[in-house]
């Protein structure tokens, strides 16, 4: 195991259950970077996220993933209460100069609770959020 701590963003967690998605070798070459990572930080809005987008293919696939997530030894789920999307929603509020989705913000204000620097994703809003997106490196 690795002392690498990271953030999981739907980018790379679609691009990891759809063989399909333009995503999906960049996201499986980082599998093992996940699989042994000290840390690997998600959201349940992200949960929500991915449960949406395969709400009509691959639902079992996507519970599955999800429910995995839960029990892997190094994957922290961050609920999101109501402190974490007041800030979130401030921040959101905030950055009309953006197109960061609420999501987006919830996901920088963990990684900013956590100290987090490194997302698997693709998603080109963390750069400008100033996190490195593992998956347009």
């Amino acid at each position: 195991m690795s002392a690498e701590r990271l953030f999981i963003d739907t980018v790379c967690i679609v691009g990891l259950l759809n063989q399909d998605d333009q995503h999906h070798a960049r996201a499986k070459s980082l599998l093992p970077r996940l699989e042994s990572a000290a840390e690997v930080w998600v959201t349940e809005a992200i949960f929500i996220e991915v449960g949406s987008i395969f709400a009509r293919a691959n639902r079992q696939a996507a519970a599955a993933f999800i429910e995995a997530c839960f029990k892997a030894e190094n994957f922290r789920v961050r609920s999101v209460d109501a402190v974490l999307f007041r800030k979130s929603l401030d921040l959101y509020g905030s950055r009309s100069d953006k197109d960061w989705s609420l999501t987006d913000c919830i996901s920088f204000k963990v990684m900013e609770e956590q100290e987090l620097r490194l997302a698997a994703t693709g998603d080109q809003h963390f750069r400008p959020a100033g996190y490195q997106a593992l998956m347009l490196d």
